[in-house]
């Protein structure tokens, strides 16, 4: 049996517990004022806004890589179509501003009722550079173009954001990430990650003997490609493209013309893809620099390299 509490004036016993010194214990109060409400609602609002901008930002991404695609997909097809002799026609992509068009048959016709339209809506086409117009056109039995070139897609809400899709002369299609370097050609040698250059040479490339690979890394390694089974039978074309390994890694290149190759003026294209290469080269003609790329893509004009310019 417990012995009874003391009685003190100190303590007082209670139901629910004990006052000191005659003082009742205020319990605090539960739940959130209403400053701390504002507080969390405003954190809450900046985490929103934050969220609903990279989430922007991340559809407007995907509506050009969407569209990009979608070019080249219908590239392919009209592609595609030839080589198959499909209704014994050739077949062809029209572009413009807000769209583009499958058609079959040369020309292309607005009015035929067999064409298929793309419009676009986010994105837009604001730059095309075909040889011949608006509109590429495959070749049957071979699948190749006589409209090669490029064609530049950006959206309609941010003109930084750009896809360039590329066709040449054998037909080939690829999507390349555009580069738009602030002051390109002979005034600004370097373009960072160049993939696609030109160079107006101001001086031909006929009668030019070997194509040239240094990669001054690699112990200086040289690879040597004859040029002469490269031109095309009117030598009015110049196209090879190949790999070359270096210490076991793959080096993929391809360095052709574009039209009007002569006696006079030679425009190269050299296509370098990043993804692929990650070897410092030289590339020259003969003894002629046309252009360096340390590791990591960066682009130097050689002293023959004329103009460059980014594609």
């Amino acid at each position: 049996m417990f012995a009874p509490l003391p009685k003190h004036k100190a303590f007082k016993h209670l139901s629910s517990g004990f006052t000191l010194i005659g003082k009742p214990v205020k319990a605090k109060p539960s739940g959130f004022t209403i400053i701390e409400l504002v507080v969390v609602v405003a954190i809450l609002g900046i985490f929103v806004l934050i969220a609903s901008q990279t989430l922007g930002l991340f559809t407007q991404q995907v509506n050009l890589n969407t569209t990009s695609q979608q070019i080249v997909s219908t590239l392919q097809l009209a592609r595609n179509k030839t080589l198959a002799a499909e209704d014994e026609s050739q077949f062809g992509v029209h572009f413009e501003q807000s769209k583009y068009t499958l058609f079959k048959g040369s020309p292309y016709v607005s009015t035929d009722p067999d064409n298929v339209e793309y419009d676009l809506s986010t994105t837009e086409i604001y730059e095309i550079n075909l040889t011949g117009g608006d509109d590429i056109i495959f070749d049957r039995i071979r699948g190749t173009t006589a409209n090669s070139g490029n064609i530049k897609v950006w959206l309609l809400e941010d003109n930084s954001r750009t896809e360039t899709i590329l066709v040449n002369s054998s037909g080939s299609i690829s999507l390349l990430e555009s580069v738009n370097p602030s002051c390109p050609g002979m005034t600004c040698p370097r373009i960072v990650d160049a993939r696609h250059l030109h160079f107006n040479l101001g001086w031909s490339i006929l009668g030019a003997s070997d194509l040239i690979f240094v990669f001054p890394d690699d112990s200086s390694y040289t690879e040597t490609i004859p040029m002469a089974g490269f031109f095309n039978a009117g030598f009015t074309e110049f196209d090879w493209e190949g790999k070359i390994t270096v210490n076991g890694s793959d080096q993929i290149f391809r360095v052709h013309t574009h039209p009007p190759l002569n006696v006079f003026v030679t425009t190269l294209s050299i296509h370098r893809d990043g993804q692929k290469n990650d070897k410092a080269v030289n590339i020259s003609i003969d003894s002629n620099e046309i252009v360096s790329y340390n590791a990591v893509g960066d682009a130097t004009r050689g002293s023959a390299g004329g103009m460059m310019e980014a594609q």
